[in-house]
């Protein structure tokens, strides 16, 4: 199997950050993030990557409209870099 299916096999169960999937592989993070854009685009109709907004631990401020995968370095609102990076899983429709 390759990384990409390992990966679908992972979220399919349950919900990982790109850091924990990067560690799992031993991988780079960018590596994980091009999996998982490849991932998001090639799934099935029946299927989807669902991500949960990564937030900012200080302020609350929800990074709702990044179209990235990845984590973002710093918050918009208060410039804090304490930041919970996205959670992805994939969902049957």
């Amino acid at each position: 199997m390759t990384r990409r299916e390992d990966i679908i096999d992972i979220l399919s169960g349950e919900e990982w950050t790109a850091r924990e999937l990067q560690l799992h592989f031993g991988c780079e993070p960018k590596e994980i993030i091009a999996d998982l854009e490849h991932i998001k685009k090639s799934l099935l109709p029946k299927r989807k990557l669902v991500r949960k907004h990564a937030y900012c631990r200080l302020c609350g401020f929800v990074f709702k409209e990044r179209a990235k995968l990845k984590k973002p370095s710093k918050c918009p609102k208060c410039r804090s870099e304490s930041i919970q990076e996205p959670v992805f899983r994939i969902e049957d429709s």
